[in-house]
């Protein structure tokens, strides 16, 4: 598994020691999943012998009549899986203080509600819930701030490459199809639930005293909805996706960033759609990397729940859901930063290259 197997996966050569006990731990805890045989085989072999007691014993008595109890068997099942989150998060505690802070802070980041979810669903094309594998592996190279290879040496804007540089760097303007990405998943899903659903709607032009305020006439947000928080009442909502490495962001905590972005927000359009609007605003403050903020998670949480009642499904299933809608798009769009083209190799058709190839021959005339 070490030599072969995670060395396909990532495209990257076989694992340290600390990698691979990194890897083995499951997907919510910063890994990918992929046990390591020889240090869970006795407890998997332990926990099989234990939920297979009570119908060995049956077996051995030949005794037709004779019941296995389903209710000691299912308790045992809940006492071993108590047992391995238990495990599990030892494991995790002790592996995590073995990494360097770098490693350390993208596994952070990986452990976010959420952030994850694109490595645990199933990869169902309907649902878009795939990537091919140039793009799983330097997903997996993302996820732990590995070097992706076959990287320029230089951004097109001049400065020196970077992964940190390319998902924040505005040329291309791959940056803004990150947002309205997010931004028109979000608008879709509203519509299912919500009336008087736009995306960048204007805002009355009416001029507030508060100094940090946006007073422009032509001030809009992201999306506004009828009847979210509370009946005959417009909801708005602003995105705004940051870069958790960038220089910015790195030196305070993850929380910190979050409630910092959405406080930028607030005082940009609150008071307006408080006071003007007579609505309510709500940022929804996501990082690259998948996360997202207090008030974003609150949102989505309520959107599921409206979800569900509307299509009458279990609640975990459309949270889940949603939750993986939203990881893909972070992952896909962040792969796009990197590997996207920024310089355009387009050039304006001019009269004169017309004119020389149908002189030419180039075009064929009309018969």
């Amino acid at each position: 598994i070490q030599q072969h197997l995670i060395p396909a996966l990532t495209g990257r050569p076989p694992c340290s020691r600390e990698e691979r006990d990194l890897l083995a731990l499951p997907v919510r805890l910063g890994g990918m999943g992929i046990t390591n045989p020889a240090s869970t085989s006795h407890r998997n072999f332990e926990a099989s012998t234990r939920l297979t007691s009570p119908l060995a014993a049956t077996i051995a008595a030949q005794d037709q009549d004779r019941l296995v109890d389903i209710s000691a068997v299912l308790e045992a099942k809940a006492s071993i899986r108590r047992s391995n989150r238990e495990y599990q998060a030892q494991q995790a505690e002790s592996v995590h203080g073995h990494l360097s802070l770098q490693l350390k802070r993208h596994v952070d980041l990986a452990m976010e509600k959420g952030a994850s979810s694109w490595l645990s669903v199933l990869p169902l094309d309907d649902h878009n819930f795939s990537l091919h594998k140039g793009a799983l592996k330097d997903a997996i190279c993302l996820r732990y701030g590995w070097k992706l290879p076959n990287t320029p040496t230089k951004c097109s804007c001049g400065t020196a490459f970077s992964t940190d540089h390319a998902i924040i760097c505005p040329k291309g303007g791959f940056p803004t199809i990150r947002h309205n990405e997010l931004r028109d998943v979000t608008a879709s899903l509203l519509s299912e639930v919500c009336h008087n659903v736009a995306t960048e709607p204007l805002l009355s032009g009416e001029s507030l005293t508060h100094r940090t305020a946006i007073t422009s006439d032509d001030a809009r947000l992201d999306i506004r909805a009828r009847g979210f928080w509370s009946a005959a009442q417009d909801a708005y909502f602003d995105v705004r996706v940051f870069h958790p490495n960038a220089p910015s962001n790195r030196s305070g905590s993850l929380s910190a960033a979050y409630k910092k972005h959405e406080d930028i927000k607030k005082r940009a359009y609150g008071q307006r759609v408080r006071d003007v609007e007579c609505g309510v605003f709500t940022p929804l403050v996501f990082s690259t990397t998948g996360g997202m903020g207090r008030e974003a998670t609150t949102f989505y949480k309520r959107l599921a729940d409206m979800l569900a009642r509307k299509q009458q499904k279990p609640y975990p299933v459309v949270i889940s859901w949603l939750r993986c809608k939203l990881s893909f798009a972070a992952v896909r769009s962040s792969i796009m930063c990197i590997r996207g083209t920024r310089s355009s190799i387009n050039r304006p058709l001019r009269d004169a290259d017309i004119t020389l190839a149908t002189s030419e021959g180039g075009i064929p005339q009309d018969e």
